[in-house]
């Protein structure tokens, strides 16, 4: 798609209406959150996921999108672009701020038609004292 494709696309009065196409890993990483939520002691007990992203995700401010929403629900941790052209990221917080963080991902790019993929999940330890979430550069980056 050209860049006059996704002007179209961006001003389009149905890219609200239009699906979300998830990964069968994110689909099941929110069913798992999904279960979180209903669960008394695990709804509002943070967790940390360790996430790696594929498609148009370089390039298009996505490390500055996450970095925006997660600041905005109180999550922590941090997102890096990585030289095959994907970007990973971890993320702090509860199951519920998880499932508002990939929505409103997917709501914001849906307008400029990129595809986000979630190639890769996994759930790692929580660090407890982590305050803020930040974009980081790959090793051996230098600006």
């Amino acid at each position: 798609m050209g860049l006059l494709d996704r002007i179209r696309a961006w001003g389009s009065a149905d890219d609200t209406k239009a699906p979300t196409v998830r990964s069968p890993q994110e689909a099941q990483l929110i069913e798992t959150m999904q279960d979180r939520i209903g669960d008394p002691l695990h709804e509002e007990r943070p967790i940390r996921l360790y996430l790696r992203f594929t498609g148009e995700v370089q390039g298009v401010g996505f490390r500055w999108t996450n970095m925006g929403l997660a600041r905005e629900h109180g999550m922590t941790g941090w997102v890096m672009n990585l030289s095959d052209g994907s970007v990973e990221m971890e993320i702090q917080g509860t199951p519920g701020q998880v499932i508002v963080h990939l929505d409103e991902l997917h709501a914001y790019y849906r307008r400029f038609a990129n595809r986000i993929w979630l190639e890769e999940k996994r759930e790692i330890p929580v660090i407890a004292d982590e305050t803020s979430f930040e974009a980081r550069y790959e090793p051996g980056i230098t600006l």
